[in-house]
C-alpha cells in the first residue's frame, strides 16, 4: 500500500496537511509533532503513509519519522484504542518519552494525555510494553533511568507543586538523560527537576 508521499506542501494546518505529487493532491491526517517538523508551504515534504480503512470512509495518517509512524500502528492495534487517540498520544509526547511512559509501566503519565483514561493507559502499558521493544522503539526507555521509586517520588513530588504530570515526566526525562546520579535521590531529582519547568 502508499509507504511514503513526496511532493509540494500546498497547505499547512494543526492537524491536516495537503501535498501534491504528480499532479495528484493528498490530504493527510497528521500529529502535531509532524505539523512543527515539515516545513512550510511550497517545500518539498516527504510523509511516512498509514492508510485506515473503515466500511464507509478512507483516512490517510502522515508521519514526519518512521518511528511516529511505527509508534501509531502498534498503538491502533490495542483493543479500543483508534486513530484519535493514537494521534492525540503522539502529538502530546514524543516517541521516545511515549515508550519511555509504556517501558516505565507510567500509567500517570500516560492518563495526563488528553483522551486517555485509566483503563486504556493499563491496556496500552499491557499489550505494548514488550512489543516497543521488539519494533526498534524505546530501547533504551525504562532501562537507561534507574531508580523508578525515586523517580515516581519526585514526579508525585512535582505534581503536588502545580506541575502538570506530562511536563513533569518530560523534565525527569531530561534531568536522568544527562545527569544519571540524580535517580539516587528525591531530593536532587526534585532540585534538578525544578529548573526545567520553571
Amino acid at each position: 500500500m502508499l509507504y511514503s508521499i513526496r511532493g509540494r506542501l500546498i497547505e499547512k494546518n494543526p492537524t491536516s496537511l495537503v501535498v501534491e505529487t504528480n499532479g495528484i493532491t493528498y490530504e493527510l491526517n497528521v500529529p502535531l509533532t509532524t505539523y512543527e517538523a515539515v516545513g512550510n508551504v511550497s517545500d518539498e515534504v516527504t510523509l511516512f503513509t498509514v492508510l485506515v480503512v473503515r466500511e464507509d470512509d478512507f483516512q490517510l495518517y502522515g508521519f514526519s519519522s518512521k518511528d511516529e509512524r511505527k509508534l501509531f500502528k502498534l498503538l491502533v492495534s490495542v483493543n479500543g484504542v483508534g486513530p484519535r487517540t493514537a494521534m492525540s498520544l503522539i502529538s502530546s509526547a514524543s516517541v521516545h518519552d511515549v515508550c519511555d511512559f509504556i517501558a516505565s509501566s507510567n500509567s500517570h503519565a500516560l492518563m495526563s494525555i488528553p483522551g486517555i483514561g485509566r483503563k486504556t493507559a493499563e491496556r496500552v502499558i499491557l499489550e505494548l510494553k514488550d512489543r516497543i521493544q521488539h519494533a526498534g522503539l524505546g530501547e533504551s526507555a525504562g532501562r537507561q533511568h534507574g531508580g523508578e521509586v525515586v523517580r515516581a517520588e519526585a514526579a508525585d513530588a512535582l505534581v503536588a507543586l502545580g506541575y502538570s504530570r506530562l511536563e513533569v515526566e518530560r523534565a525527569i526525562r531530561d534531568v536522568l538523560s544527562k545527569e544519571p546520579s540524580a535517580s539516587k535521590s528525591v531530593e536532587e531529582l526534585v532540585r534538578s527537576a525544578l529548573k526545567r519547568v520553571r
